[in-house]
């Protein structure tokens, strides 16, 4: 059994994501879109159940923009990926999914990992 948490929640940004992927003509892309929708209960169970990324080694951007202290990822179908953090609040843990990003957009934010 691992860590749980209170609930999942989504940023604007992987809202907007997950809404155009369910809408997407493309079968892979509603594929992610039903990945994403599936490690709600997985996470909720587990929320240290993704790749640790190192604090060191979490992009700028996404630092500066959603003040990062933790994050982690989840490999979805198509090479996209699913980017979390873990947020206490009043003794909870809650799961924050900041961004669902395809293989191009991860690339370029963590050029240079291996």
């Amino acid at each position: 059994m691992g860590l749980g948490a209170k609930d999942v929640v989504l940023t604007e940004a992987a809202s907007a994501a997950l809404s155009s992927l369910e809408g997407a003509a493309y079968p892979s892309h509603r594929a992610v879109a039903r990945r994403v929708r599936a490690y709600r209960s997985i996470l909720l169970a587990d929320c240290l159940h993704g790749e640790v990324v190192p604090r060191d080694r979490i992009p700028k951007v996404l630092r500066e923009k959603y003040g990062l202290g933790n994050l982690y990822v989840e490999d979805l179908p198509s090479f996209w990926r699913l980017l979390y953090t873990i947020v206490r609040d009043r003794g909870q843990r809650y799961i924050v999914v900041i961004e669902s990003v395809d293989h191009q957009t991860y690339s370029r934010w963590f050029s240079g990992r291996r």
